[in-house]
């Protein structure tokens, strides 16, 4: 039975169940802002439902549907891609602050090149570690909002509670003698009390179950970071940081800052990485590069751009495209090189052993 569409993330849809032999799944690209005022945008998107419609027949009837009735909505995105899997009538949608044109795709599973080349960003979960404090938020599609875990421990004393150190000196008295001893310094107490509430927020995100496979970008003071990732072991933490305090900041200057950070690590690995760091410790051959995502092994996965691999190596998409799957699902760094033509249509650094 068909339902209403389900907001998702192209994280969430790496990890839908669908099968490899899945009757016909489609992957549309819709530019929201065209479709509004331009008609030639209006005609090429009706022009795809008819192809898609061609395809599948009375099957595409219910996610025309659904496309038109997203489209009335006026939805507040730049633009949405709307997945559909036919034999489990299930459409999904993810909205994106750009497409560059409306496209569509339809085979036996979603199109994650395609996907990626519009947005190669992952979504983030962000933490704001502040000495006494923090909280959470949620980088997805270049937006951030606040977000809420139930008993999140938002500050010192929600972590610690009566365990809290006691900063201010003791005082007791015995056969007449006056005696006074601290636990400790005051500044080494406050240490101590942060280590352990990192600990705890370390523990805590390691238990929710709701972020088990997010990626973690730290946000606060260099040694208020440097100390969280010390102490983390089981946590995914991205290389990109936000070295200050965002505490008064509103969530529209985190994403700011964000992604500006972002949008930099991208060009580092995507480039700088491919020309330099990894020149010479790539690894290109597509078996190979299947085996170390089987074993957890790429630190970084490049690829080039959709229509690059559509020009020099069409018969390779179908792999390639379940590399990218693979590695979405396992959480790996993965960048659209868009600026070196002379690269391979796939790229792999393994983790320094």
């Amino acid at each position: 039975m068909f339902t209403m569409a389900i907001k998702t993330t192209i994280s969430e849809l790496a990890a839908l169940p669908i099968p490899e032999t899945a009757a016909q799944v489609i992957t549309l690209n819709l530019n929201l802002s065209k479709l509004a005022y331009d008609e030639a945008e209006q005609l090429r998107v009706k022009n795809l439902l008819k192809e898609i419609r061609r395809k599948l027949g009375t099957e595409a009837d219910s996610f025309v549907t659904e496309v038109n009735d997203l489209v009335r909505q006026q939805l507040p995105y730049a633009g949405i891609t709307v997945v559909f899997e036919s034999s489990a009538a299930a459409v999904y949608y993810v909205d994106r602050t750009s497409i560059e044109e409306s496209t569509v795709h339809v085979g036996e599973t979603i199109d994650f090149l395609m996907l990626l080349s519009e947005a190669p960003n992952s979504d983030y979960t962000l933490i704001e570690l502040n000495r006494d404090s923090s909280q959470l938020f949620r980088l997805q599609n270049k937006k951030v909002q606040v977000l809420k875990i139930p008993d999140y421990p938002t500050s010192l004393q929600d972590a610690l509670g009566s365990e809290l150190s006691k900063s201010e000196l003791n005082f007791h008295a015995r056969g007449g003698e006056a005696f006074y001893h601290g636990h400790s310094e005051i500044s080494q107490e406050k240490q101590i009390d942060q280590e352990r509430y990192y600990r705890y927020l370390i523990e805590f995100l390691g238990k929710a179950s709701s972020l088990s496979k997010s990626t973690f970008i730290l946000m606060g003071l260099p040694q208020n970071i440097n100390l969280f990732e010390k102490l983390n072991e089981n946590l995914t933490i991205a290389a990109v940081r936000v070295e200050q305090s965002v505490q008064k900041l509103s969530t529209a200057e985190i994403a700011e800052r964000v992604n500006d950070r972002i949008d930099n690590d991208n060009k580092k690995t995507s480039v700088a990485a491919v020309t330099k760091d990894f020149k010479d410790n790539l690894y290109t051959d597509l078996g190979n590069i299947q085996n170390m995502l089987n074993a957890h092994d790429i630190r970084y996965l490049f690829v080039a751009p959709e229509a690059e691999i559509a020009k020099k190596g069409p018969e390779l998409y179908p792999q390639i495209n379940r590399l990218l799957k693979q590695a979405l699902i396992q959480q790996t760094a993965i960048s659209v090189v868009t600026q070196q033509p002379q690269m391979p249509l796939v790229s792999a650094a393994a983790y320094a052993k």
